[in-house]
């Protein structure tokens, strides 16, 4: 008897493997078979093989491992998942393939598993009077074993964590397992201590930290019924839960959910087809929706509920304009106005914590040398190098390339350098001559390496520490601190320039989390803005906190370009060694992109990084009308292409950046 085995390598199609034993197979048995000299994992894709050329020696299954199938639902997933990002099949079945457990289980060497224990939230949950309402929609709109999609849209500060929180109750009491998907490791650890310190409990997370020791009991009390609730980042979506009722995607705006490396795909988008398939309720939570999940609402795809208010009714902070245009040019340049520094002084006098933030790394992203005028860039990417002034190097944020200042100049000796424009590390340096007595914690991502350095900064911050937080953008992501009752927000005209379509829609979203970071806890809060453009529509729905406004507008500009999500991109990346070979490919592409009506093919053209750790890189987008799917279409032609060795494709299906 022959069957075919779907191996977790880069192939779409199964191969033929010979059953000598006669074992009872059935499709979704995971199997051992050979594959070159090689033992793998492979799963039964089909009992009935395709037609084969004869005399063909088919090698055997060696044999049936103890391991869980795969449902019918899970391979329908993994067909759809596939198809959808234009993926190998094998590649999306190495996701739901974790080797350390099916090793472990085969040789009988799983542990028991004693570290977790069901979750139970003994505790009841206490609403105000708007929470409880919005958690009585939810109660009628989400159902056990009912497919539903779900978003709630609420004010930084509302207290969307607790009403979800009721929801999970509700799903555990009932013997359900539940998922709650967060977009970063330290937002996995700042709610875990949330459910300890509020709840008692202690579910198991799952990210890319974990240890593999932990990840194999995770994984056994899942299939086992053991544990009925886990935290997790998007990985978390190819866990084997034997009995979900219910998926939570809180952040579902934040970019962190799309994978861009290796495998491209959107977590979120692929957590409601998943929901859908297993038919069951998942419910996506944001202050600052994405455009996308907003519009799924307006046509009616999914339901929606909006809460105004914040929790308790605390007042929002008050958001102040700082008019960089008025203001008087001073050498050194300033980057934190005069005009706010007494207010500043003010709300240190009486102990309150102030955030100034500035999206930018490093300390000057504009480095020249005064004698031969060349501007550092990277030999690697088509970036310009920042300097770090902590290391005393310049640094690619690309590639990581990293140069020393001891360069040698092109007219004579060594370069003497000028740093201009500013990064985070400038502003510290600022911000330290300015309030020289008070404690200063710099938040950015060059500055922690690890889970325990996050945590160590944040419970810094927390327990007021520092008076005075610098940071980047990830102290915007959702966290929740006390006493920060005045935000400066350097410049707040950054984020419009360039070319990218979502420009707006990300800016607004940065800047609402940001400023709903503030006065939580007190009513007398402030955000300033720093700005030369205070006209700007976006800098005006954040000041005025008028959130459905700006996404009707935005739709409707949207709606009048033809842009996503009236309209779907696909983005094909040519990179190669050889700059002459790469365009020559793209156009070849392009020249042989197959008839599809209603899609239309722009490109190609460099990309905006044209050079990327080494390779150059020329983009091609597909456009194609959202109601239409041409992945069927695309597979066969991309199956059909003959690449040149040093030539290589990548697909983005849906792109949120093109870089």
């Amino acid at each position: 008897m022959k069957v075919d085995v779907l191996l977790p390598l880069k192939f779409d199609h199964p191969f033929t493997y010979l059953n000598e034993k006669d074992e009872a197979l059935e499709v979704g048995d995971f199997v051992l078979v050979p594959f070159n000299n090689k033992k793998i994992v492979g799963v039964i894709w089909s009992l009935k093989p395709s037609v084969t050329k004869k005399n063909i020696k088919f090698r055997p299954v060696f044999e049936k491992l103890d391991l869980q199938k795969l449902s019918k639902s899970k391979i329908e997933f993994i067909i759809r998942f596939a198809t959808y990002n234009l993926i190998e099949l094998g590649l999306v079945l190495k996701l739901f393939i974790f080797n350390p457990y099916f090793q472990a289980k085969n040789k009988k060497k799983i542990q028991e598993n004693n570290n977790f224990e069901n979750s139970k939230i003994e505790k009841e949950i206490l609403l105000d009077s708007t929470q409880q309402k919005s958690y009585e929609y939810l109660t009628d709109v989400i159902k056990d074993k009912e497919y539903s999609c779900t978003l709630l849209h609420g004010v930084t500060g509302s207290g969307k964590t607790l009403i979800y929180l009721k929801k999970i109750k509700y799903f555990l009491d009932r013997g359900f397992q539940v998922l709650l998907v967060l977009p970063e490791i330290a937002l996995t650890k700042d709610m875990l201590d949330r459910l300890e310190e509020y709840f008692n409990i202690k579910p198991p997370s799952w990210h890319s930290l974990v240890k593999q020791s932990e990840k194999k009991k995770i994984w056994d009390g899942l299939l086992n019924g053991k544990i009925n609730f886990v935290v997790g980042t998007r990985s978390s979506l190819f866990l084997p839960f034997k009995n979900l009722g219910l998926v939570i995607v809180d952040e579902e705006h934040d970019q962190s959910f799309k994978q861009e490396e290796q495998i491209t795909y959107n977590a979120r988008d692929m957590l409601i087809l998943y929901a859908s398939i297993e038919k069951i309720p998942i419910l996506l939570v944001s202050a600052t929706p994405s455009l996308e999940t907003y519009y799924n609402y307006k046509i009616k795809k999914f339901n929606y509920y909006y809460i105004s208010k914040r929790y308790r009714d605390v007042s929002f902070p008050k958001v102040k304009f700082v008019d960089l245009s008025k203001e008087k040019l001073v050498k050194p340049i300033k980057f934190i106005s005069p005009s706010i520094i007494d207010d500043l002084k003010e709300y240190l006098i009486n102990k309150k914590q102030i955030l100034f933030f500035l999206n930018k790394r490093g300390y000057s992203n504009f480095v020249i040398c005064s004698k031969c005028g060349t501007r550092q860039s990277c030999p690697n990417c088509s970036v310009y190098l920042t300097y770090h002034k902590e290391y005393e190097k310049l640094i690619c944020h690309y590639c990581d390339h990293q140069a020393s200042l001891k360069n040698k100049c092109n007219k004579d000796g060594l370069c003497n350098f000028l740093f201009y424009g500013v990064g985070v590390e400038k502003v510290y340096e600022e911000i330290q001559s300015i309030f020289p007595k008070n404690k200063i914690i710099l938040f950015s991502s060059d500055f922690i390496k690890n889970e325990e350095d996050a945590e160590e900064i944040l419970q810094k911050i927390k327990s007021e520490n520092a008076s005075i937080i610098v940071a980047t953008q990830l102290i915007s992501k959702g966290f929740h601190f006390p006493n920060l009752n005045c935000i400066v927000v350097i410049n707040s005209d950054t984020s419009f320039l360039g070319n990218d379509v979502r420009s707006s829609e990300k800016t607004y979203q940065l800047l609402n989390q940001l400023t709903g970071r503030a006065g939580r806890e007190d009513n007398n809060s402030i955000v300033y803005l720093q700005t030369h453009q205070k006209e700007n529509t976006v800098l005006q729905a954040i000041s005025r906190r008028d959130d459905l406004s700006f996404y009707d507008n935005e739709l409707n500009f949207r709606k009048d370009s033809n842009l996503p999500p009236f309209s779907k991109f696909i983005s094909i990346i040519v990179s190669g060694t050889n700059k002459f070979d790469t365009k020559a490919f793209s156009l070849y592409l392009k020249n042989n992109f197959p008839f599809i009506e209603y899609a239309k093919v722009l490109g190609p053209v460099s990309a905006p990084i044209s050079l990327l750790k080494g390779k150059f890189r020329s983009r091609l987008l597909i456009k194609y009308p959202n109601d239409k799917f041409p992945q069927n279409e695309l597979k066969k032609w991309l199956r059909s292409l003959k690449l040149k060795k040093n030539v290589s494709i990548s697909l983005d299906v849906d792109p949120i950046s093109l870089r």
